[in-house]
């Protein structure tokens, strides 16, 4: 069984030669004519897809630009000790930046389009989740670069761990001037870059793919730092972040909650809630002829119960003179937005249900439509014909099946009855026929053969 496992586990079965697998990554490295063009061109496809918020147009955008070939070219240096291979890999990298945020930043500064879309938004605040998800993208990348057969691994390498969009939203920031924009974005990308040629030195280490030449404990040991380094200046902000995106999680979920239990006490009425995660606070507007005055210590009395100490409660009550009716008006139109939304959304769920039944019955109507004059096209002297569909227990009780019934007033010999029995199972598959037929009788059985000699 272990013996089995390891084999199953084992990454050198189906590795490529390493010359052939040196030879593809240099390749990648390189920085040619046709790279530049192909880079910008897909920056720009990118910078749109961003501006116009379209998925489809951005994931069409990463998988054609290169950007990912010098990041690995600087993991496979430093893991066969190719300095050459990683000055070239770090020289052409910085040209693909360079290029990326002058064509990027061009678009934005002449696009009309200025809103920031949730596409955008969403490149700006990396975590500990996207350091995981460059770091598997780079180990599922140089594992398949070291396969002898190809595979579809690479394109979802490049969906995953995205490249393009973080560069494409830094230079939106330059364009606009926002550096909040442009420091996280740029973040994400660096940690992306990071992570994946990390992957990509610890993979080669494990494929054990040859050394380019040896080197000395001192560099060893620099190197080693060096990288130590890089690694945990990338790492330790987004754990920060990561740590604070559970922590913002946790407090809109009990935030919610304890909306929703105020919204159920009959001492007051709920008119609004207004939650701000990021600040640890939450605003409540309540209603009523005398609402209690110990509902701000009960509120923060359940956040403490929930392991949050830090939260911020607030209680306004609509009769009190200072309150803003304009915030009111604008939290209780959001609400109201809200909730219509939501209806809608569940309106147009159950219409697309109905009219998915409805498609169903009237398919299933013309079937049993042609069925009937199909059979009555074989049987011509058959004056009725009914067909029905329905459910039937079987044998296992516990097991219902579905099944086509159908009754033919002629009289069907058993070779007919088992003909047409069988050219229903081939006309409606999957279900059980149930086929009721009066036999020949007796006294009919001579004639007919009579007239067959006939």
């Amino acid at each position: 069984m272990r013996t089995a496992l390891v084999g199953l586990l084992d990454l050198r079965h189906d590795q490529d030669d390493p010359r052939l697998i040196d030879s593809a990554i240099r390749s990648g490295a390189s920085a040619v004519g046709a790279n530049f063009w192909v880079l910008m061109f897909a920056i720009a496809i990118a910078s749109i897809g961003l501006d116009v918020n379209s998925t489809a147009v951005i994931i069409g955008a990463m998988l054609i630009s290169p950007l990912m070939g010098p990041i690995v070219g600087i993991g496979y240096g430093a893991g066969i000790n190719d300095f050459s291979l990683i000055k070239l890999s770090l020289r052409n990298f910085a040209i693909f930046v360079v290029i990326s945020l002058t064509t990027s930043t061009l678009y934005f500064v002449l696009s009309p389009l200025k809103e920031a879309h949730s596409e955008l938004l969403a490149r700006t605040t990396p975590t500990l989740w996207d350091v995981l998800i460059a770091f598997f993208g780079g180990a599922a990348g140089i594992v398949a670069i070291t396969r002898k057969e190809i595979s579809n691994v690479i394109p979802g390498v490049a969906i995953a761990t995205a490249l393009m969009p973080p560069l494409c939203t830094a230079g939106y920031g330059l364009a606009n001037n926002d550096m909040t924009f442009f420091v996280g974005a740029f973040y994400l990308f660096s940690i992306n870059s990071v992570f994946i040629a990390f992957a990509t030195l610890l993979f080669v280490k494990i494929l054990k793919l040859p050394e380019k030449e040896q080197v000395n404990q001192a560099i060893r040991r620099r190197t080693r730092l060096l990288i130590a380094c890089t690694v945990v200046s990338m790492l330790a902000p987004s754990a920060y972040l990561g740590f604070r995106l559970v922590e913002n999680a946790l407090f809109t979920k009990a935030a919610l909650q304890l909306a929703k239990n105020m919204d159920n006490d009959s001492r007051f009425i709920l008119l609004s809630k207004d939650i701000r995660s990021a600040q640890r606070e939450v605003v409540f507007t309540i209603g009523g002829d005398s609402p209690p005055k110990t509902i701000e210590e009960e509120a923060r009395a359940y956040f403490m119960a929930n392991n949050i100490a830090d939260a911020k409660v607030k209680i306004r009550f609509s009769g009190a003179e200072k309150i803003d009716m304009a915030l009111l008006k604008s939290e209780l139109q959001n609400d109201v937005y809200g909730n219509a939304v939501k209806q809608l959304e569940e309106a147009r769920l159950k219409i697309f249900s109905l009219q998915e039944e409805n498609r169903k019955y009237i398919s299933s109507t013309k079937k049993r439509e042609e069925t009937i004059r199909e059979i009555l096209a074989q049987y011509p002297l058959a004056k009725k014909i009914a067909l029905a569909e329905g459910v039937r227990a079987s044998d296992d009780k516990d097991v219902l099946e579905h099944v086509v019934v159908v009754h033919v007033d002629t009289p069907l010999s058993e070779i007919e009855q088992e003909r047409l029995t069988a050219w229903m199972q081939v006309k409606w598959e999957n279900r059980a026929i149930e086929l009721i037929a009066p036999t020949p009788s007796a006294a009919e059985k001579p004639a007919s053969s009579q007239r067959r000699k006939r």
